[in-house]
Parts: C-alpha cells; structure tokens; sequence
C-alpha cells in the first residue's frame, strides 16, 4: 500500500490525473479558481535574438510550445517582441536590495545603492498559436530582463514577463485574464565589453519558458 500511495502522488504531481497523460497537454481546468476560469500551462522552445537592423531595437524570437513534461504540442506556434534601448542593457545586472521585514507590508525597496532603479522594465508583446493557428492567445505588458554573471566568462540569463490578453482567435476569442511567464537561457560565452555582448544576441540564443495563462470567456 505504501509504494502505491507514493506512485499516486507522483502521477498527480505529474498531472498525469483529470486527463494530464496525453502528450501535449496544456489544459488544466482542474486548478482555476471559480466555475468561469480557465486555466492553461504550457512551456516555449524559443530561438531569440537581437535585431539591429530592422526598424528599432528589438529582442525577436519563435518556437513551439511543449507540454509541462517537454512534450511538443501539436499544431503550436510562439512568437514575440520585446523592443530595448543598448543604454538600459547594463542595468540587467544589477540587482535590488535586501529586502526587510514586515512582509505583510511595506516597506519595499526596489532601488540600488546607487539609487537607480532596478526594476525598470520594457513591454512585450507575445502571441500563442495553438491547432495549426487557428487558436491564439495575444498578450502585450511589462517584462524584466536580468543576467547574472557566472564563472570562466558565461552567464545565465532570465526574462520575466506579465502579459494581459489583448485578444485571442478561434477557440479563445473574447476572453480576457492575464499571462506570466519566466524564461532562461545559458550563455556560454559572456564578455564585459557590451558591443561584443551585443553581437552575442544578435546571433541569438536558444530559450526555455514557463508559461501559465488565468482566463474567463466574456461571451
């Protein structure tokens, strides 16, 4: 009984229950809050990079979308923007301070000692393509890079993003809620000069995302 016990809380952890064992899945109804949410959770393959020469400057990428356990979904579609200025590019390593108690409530402090803001953000836009396109999710909000530096000159990069839903096609038209999601990526190679950090990403770079989207349909 014991063994049993333990392989039952591993499929659902898995999400293996309420339908989670077919590949690809992306639907979790089972965990929105109320009659009316919905719920969907899904991960991004992503190839990014900087584009220089193409109107202003900009982060685009495009990928599939994989289940939780990195199953591609089939038919799925990703693609996004995120314009940035070259003179923001060093604050994404700079990094807030500690943080003080109560923290049920203020106070916060989200500047560095240097009294800059660390938590300036950009706005991004994302569309997600599910069933050969004919489904997608839009989304448009604020998104914050960072990039912390690790040993031998490489560094591991985040971006987090919370998105609100513009519009969706298809099975999702009229909804509205929001998305967050957080990506990485490993840079194995990473200089101190930011002109030849620059032609890093403008060669691109391979990314993995989390994404979970809260929705309600209006119609």
């Amino acid at each position: 009984m014991g063994s049993k016990s333990v392989v039952d809380a591993l499929d659902r952890i898995a999400g293996i229950k309420n339908g989670g064992t077919a590949k690809g899945n992306y639907k979790y109804q089972e965990i929105a809050n109320g009659s009316f949410e919905h719920v969907l959770a899904f991960n991004n393959d992503e190839t990014i990079r900087l584009v220089t020469d193409s109107g202003p400057l900009h982060f685009s990428s495009e990928g599939t979308l994989t289940d939780l356990l990195h199953n591609e979904i089939p038919g799925s579609a990703v693609e996004t923007t995120f314009p940035v200025r070259e003179e923001d590019f060093p604050a994404t390593i700079l990094w807030p301070p500690e943080q003080q108690p109560p923290w049920t409530g203020p106070p916060l402090d989200h500047t560095d000692p240097a009294g800059r803001n660390v938590t300036e953000v950009g706005y991004s836009k994302q569309a997600y393509f599910f069933n050969n396109r004919r489904d997608a999710l839009i989304t448009v909000g604020p998104s914050l890079p960072k990039i912390a530096k690790l040993s031998g000159g490489r560094a591991q990069f985040w971006v987090g993003s919370i998105g609100v839903i513009s519009q969706g096609t298809g099975e999702f038209k009229g909804v509205r809620g929001e998305s967050v999601y957080i990506g990485s990526a490993f840079l194995p190679k990473w200089p101190d000069n930011p002109k030849e950090q620059i032609e890093i990403l403008r060669k691109g770079f391979k990314a993995r995302i989390g994404t979970y989207f809260k929705f309600v349909y209006t119609h």
